[in-house]
């Protein structure tokens, strides 16, 4: 089956909206029929950037950092998660249990850590300021 070359209606909107809300601060990539939009994080920040992206129909925000991933449901959702995460509102939440990654949310700061036996909880925030 060939891949798709052209964004589809939703991804295409999305990234519109993206260089228009924040093209000065991070740079828009398209290739094979998505985008990846990615802003670096401040100095001292463990996030590295924040990226929105697409999946076909499907859009997600993450910071660079393995399982930091949240699936949104539209362009609208995408601005507000990203403006949230910039202003350090929400953070991203991972639940591991040794090495194996049970969930990934996102919670408002300061969030209290109730881990499960055996779990671990990390926190990692836009600027550094909510990490654990």
């Amino acid at each position: 089956m060939a891949r798709r070359r052209v964004l589809s209606a939703a991804a295409k909107l999305a990234a519109q909206r993206l260089k228009l809300e924040f093209g000065s601060l991070g740079k828009l990539r398209t290739s094979g029929g998505e985008f990846e939009f990615s802003v670096p994080a401040p100095v001292g920040s463990r996030a590295g950037h924040l990226i929105a992206f697409s999946n076909g129909d499907d859009l997600w925000v993450r910071f660079a950092p393995p399982r930091l991933c949240y699936s949104v449901d539209d362009a609208d959702e995408m601005l507000s998660i990203m403006r949230q995460l910039i202003a350090d509102q929400v953070v991203f939440k991972v639940v591991m249990k040794g090495t194996a990654w049970l969930e990934t949310t996102l919670v408002r700061p300061p969030h209290k850590i109730k881990a499960q036996p055996g779990q671990r909880v990390r926190l990692v925030s836009w600027s550094g300021n909510f990490d654990n």
